[in-house]
């Protein structure tokens, strides 16, 4: 019963204070009345050749970056605005990768010893067309994807007859769903990297954890799959699939015990007086499964001795 007690509160524990151990493709934390944002985002494909590119941009240098960054994230709160942004293209036929960095202000309230935090910024949205050399890296879904989905689509119906040697064309979305050829090019048509909206969930409904060791709280939230829009044909008694996938996952890390309501942080940024009376109620816990464990072992012996 002791070792039971004992494993239970240690359980307990554990769950409240371990950290997610998982990298997520999206990081953001929150410092010095800023939030922090590194991702690193890949789209993979086979249905088209990308330009080969490899740049680095610079939003303080590149206008349209920046008004583009900075335009979406008002559109989710006014109060927004990017100091620093930087984002890293890499290119090859069938891969692109996207890492980016920024700095986001203008979404912290203090009151108090309380400061509160306003994530609903994180699921922005932009949707135009942003070039780097010869690539377009944000509109891949309606520049390189959609023109072979319609491809196969016409080949489908044989309208014009665009290749008498494709046969049984199969339209998948969403991996494993089969649809109709027009539902599979506007599901392609409308995608775009720059598309953060699946992180609109509430936060207060994300995966929270708190490290009791780093004294940060956490919220993870992996959402569907983004693109997952394949196309599988018969062309001369051989089988053809084409696809293309994107998909990420997120993470937010905020300093002390922090606790969400809807997109709204609430965190403790005073004294600490929270923390420590956490922590005394954890010490205490245990404490008590020592003395209870002390008590047991004494009136076990007194009752054997008591027995002889």
């Amino acid at each position: 019963m002791r070792t039971i007690a004992f494993a239970v509160l240690v359980t307990i524990v554990l769950s409240v204070y371990a950290a997610p151990a998982s990298a997520s493709d999206i990081s953001i934390s929150f410092q010095n009345e800023q939030f922090h944002a590194q991702m690193n985002l890949s789209v993979h494909q086979n249905m088209t050749q990308f330009p080969k590119e490899k740049v680095t941009l610079d939003a303080s240098s590149n206008s349209d970056v920046s008004s583009s960054f900075n335009e979406a994230l008002r559109k989710s709160v006014p109060s927004a605005s990017i100091s620093t942004l930087s984002l890293g293209l890499v290119s090859n036929v069938t891969w692109l990768n996207l890492t980016l960095s920024m700095t986001v202000e203008g979404l912290s309230e203090r009151r108090g010893d309380v400061s509160a935090l306003n994530t609903t910024w994180r699921s922005f949205n932009i949707s135009r067309d942003l070039r780097a050399g010869n690539l377009s890296y944000n509109t891949l879904g309606e520049r390189y994807f959609l023109p072979v989905v319609n491809f196969y689509v016409n080949a489908s119906k044989f309208e014009d007859r665009p290749n008498a040697t494709i046969k049984a064309v199969t339209f998948y979305i969403n991996q494993t769903q089969s649809v109709a050829g027009p539902q599979a090019a506007d599901n392609v048509g409308n995608f775009t990297v720059l598309d953060f909206r699946p992180l609109s969930v509430p936060l207060q409904n994300w995966q929270r954890t708190y490290n009791f060791t780093e004294h940060t709280t956490t919220w993870n939230y992996t959402p569907p799959v983004q693109l997952a829009t394949s196309v599988s044909s018969t062309q001369l008694n051989k089988s053809l699939t084409l696809f293309s996938h994107y998909a990420y996952s997120a993470e937010i890390v905020v300093p002390g015990l922090a606790h969400a309501s809807g997109d709204l942080v609430r965190v403790d940024v005073g004294s600490g007086e929270n923390e420590w009376i956490m922590t005394g109620i954890v010490v205490l816990s245990l404490i008590l499964v020592v003395v209870a464990q002390v008590l047991y072992r004494a009136r076990s012996r007194a009752l054997r001795l008591k027995r002889r």
